[in-house]
């Protein structure tokens, strides 16, 4: 028996090995057609929480509009960050091209 399959750490150096279409081949299509269909009806049909829970749709509703709006804010809040800290990295690369100009004004002067 042989040992386990080790994984190629390269991708670019595996074998690309294309194989003649089954017959199961369209039989495998039809059936993932099937399945996106019924995955994309899914997602079109409104979602309804049932009633059997307890939980007014409304309310449930509300708590998820609650929920993305505080997401929303969060990732308003990351980008400001991301924002500033890009302005300081901007301000130190134009104070280190700065000291750059002076140390060649200074070594062309020595010359």
């Amino acid at each position: 028996m042989l040992g386990p399959r080790r994984l190629p750490r390269d991708l670019t150096r595996t074998p690309l090995v294309v194989a003649a279409p089954t017959r199961r081949g369209g039989a495998l299509a039809a059936l993932a057609a099937a399945a996106l269909l019924g995955f994309g009806a899914a997602l079109a049909l409104p979602h309804v929480v049932p009633a059997a829970d307890g939980i007014d749709p409304a309310v449930h509703w509300q708590h998820l509009a609650e929920q993305h709006r505080l997401a929303l804010d969060l990732a308003r809040a990351r980008a400001q960050e991301l924002e500033r800290q890009i302005d300081t990295l901007n301000q130190r690369v134009g104070e280190c091209r700065d000291e750059l100009t002076f140390f060649r004004q200074t070594r062309e002067g020595r010359r």
